[in-house]
């Protein structure tokens, strides 16, 4: 190993020499220049770490949230789907009402249903079949071929009869069909038994 002044003798230059080359080199590594470009990029720091959360407790209130949504929803879909309902029926019936009035309403399916409920009274006695005078000209050419065989019927026409209705008597029996109970008994059938 030697010291500093071997080195120094060895070399045979003055220490002055020495540091003025040394600081000759510095000033040239300062001017040396390169073609490769320099980036600085400057990272910033990682976050820390997210919190542990427990999602046991939102992810059951978010459920409760959205079942009672839900059972919301499915009350007001069912309430409109109700007034929807009620409000065709309101349109069929003002329909049919009208209808009736002008005479357009058919009653020779309605007049065979009331025949054949009494089928087996009108087997032995004679029967009084009263309709508003409109319908009963409606009906009468048909009659002879709606009645059961061998059945005596007179046809009235009664003033006090509504449209859309007709009554059968039978000695002391009166059945009836009228436009109104169809209808009431097609909204019951429709909307249930809650009907109004």
């Amino acid at each position: 190993m030697t010291s500093s002044s071997e080195v120094t003798t060895t070399a045979g230059a003055a220490p002055e020499v020495f540091h003025h080359a040394l600081a000759h080199a510095g000033a040239r590594a300062a001017t040396v220049r390169t073609s490769v470009p320099v980036r600085v990029i400057e990272r910033a720091p990682p976050p820390p770490p997210l919190p542990r959360i427990d999602t046991v407790p939102l992810a059951r209130a978010l459920d409760s949230g959205f079942k009672a949504v839900r059972a919301q929803v499915e009350t007001a879909l069912g309430e409109i789907e109700r007034e929807c309902v009620l409000l065709a029926l309101a349109a069929a019936e003002s329909l049919t009402r009208a209808k009736c009035e002008r005479g357009e309403l058919a009653l020779d399916e309605p007049l065979r249903a009331l025949l054949d409920s009494r089928r087996r009274d009108l087997e032995t006695m004679p029967a009084t079949l009263r309709a508003n005078p409109e319908d009963a000209d409606a009906l009468a050419p048909q009659l002879d071929q709606i009645k059961p065989a061998g059945a005596r019927i007179e046809l009235v026409r009664d003033p006090a009869v509504p449209r859309g209705q007709l009554a059968l008597e039978l000695q002391a029996a009166r059945v009836v069909w009228s436009l109104g109970q169809d209808l009431i008994a097609l909204r019951a059938k429709v909307l249930g038994e809650g009907a109004r």
